[in-house]
């Protein structure tokens, strides 16, 4: 029985039994505001005051189940009974429709399960920030469906069309153990729909100054538009004085990155090249002629 034919329900009865809404009230140890309500059904009654309600009424809230039962079996008693050839195609009509349901719903349910295990999951990730100009115009998390070890990728991605700065995710650590060496900075990326740049980018800070000794984000290597995995490097030498190393992912405008497999290595062969400030030991092509 919902709401408003219970409201009714009581009305009736207690009209039934020449009672006031007061008297009820107190009859049933309820406040009067509670009767009111209930009858012009501006709330659902816990089941305990129904209960008290209609039983101080004389009546057995399941006499409406049984009622309704009685009322359902005589009229289907009623309805005409239709010959045993139409009974049985009509039994095979609705079987063959319900089995095209059930398929229909397994597909759906399976389909959205897969699609929810497999889909990217924009959260927080441990050890990691986003940061950069607009870091609200990006989301970061884990895919589960793009790796290259593993189970799963991080991921940058743009959330809006027009994005007129940065994102990117990042973390710092302790310089000390690369302090008078080279380190090497490794990683997978792969990318989709990157308007204007993405890359990796790698910064060596001052120990007491907080200030930028080395620092390579590969605007001379863009990452741009789609892109399959690739390894991408940053080498960088780490000076005495340093203190933090600060590192990240970013995306410059729109698109979306995944980066895996993250790496950091010492290079011991003095041979090896940082991958920026590298100037060029004399002034070159000053004629524009190269």
């Amino acid at each position: 029985m919902n709401q408003p034919e219970l409201g009714k329900k009581i009305l009736e009865l207690r009209l039934n039994k020449g009672l006031t809404q007061g008297e009820l009230a107190e009859i049933c140890n309820l406040s009067l505001r509670t009767i009111q309500r209930t009858e012009s059904a501006e709330v659902t009654p816990r089941s305990h005051t129904v209960k008290v309600i209609l039983s101080n009424l004389g009546f057995d809230p399941n006499h409406s189940f049984d009622d309704a039962s009685r009322k359902y079996s005589t009229s289907k008693s009623r309805l005409p009974k239709l010959p045993s050839s139409m009974q049985e195609k009509l039994r095979s009509s609705t079987m063959k429709k319900l089995s095209v349901f059930l398929v229909l719903i397994l597909l759906v349910v399976v389909g959205y399960f897969y699609t929810k295990e497999n889909e990217r999951k924009a959260q927080n990730i441990e050890g990691w920030v986003l940061r950069g100009s607009k870091p609200y115009s990006y989301s970061i998390g884990v895919d589960k469906s793009e790796y290259v070890t593993g189970e799963s990728s991080a991921f940058l991605e743009s959330k809006e069309e027009n994005i007129e700065g940065f994102g990117t995710i990042m973390q710092s650590a302790d310089a000390s153990k690369y302090l008078g060496k080279k380190v090497k900075m490794s990683a997978y990326i792969k990318s989709e729909d990157v308007f204007n740049r993405a890359g990796m980018w790698l910064r060596v800070d001052s120990k007491n100054e907080r200030k930028r000794l080395r620092f390579d984000n590969m605007s001379d290597r863009p990452i741009v538009g789609d892109t399959d995995w690739k390894k991408h490097e940053i080498i960088l030498p780490v000076p005495p004085e340093s203190g933090r190393l600060s590192y990240g992912f970013l995306i410059n405008g729109t698109g979306i990155i995944w980066i895996d497999d993250i790496k950091f290595e010492v290079i011991e062969s003095p041979n090896v090249k940082s991958t920026s400030d590298n100037k060029p030991e004399s002034p070159k092509n000053l004629d524009f002629d190269d």
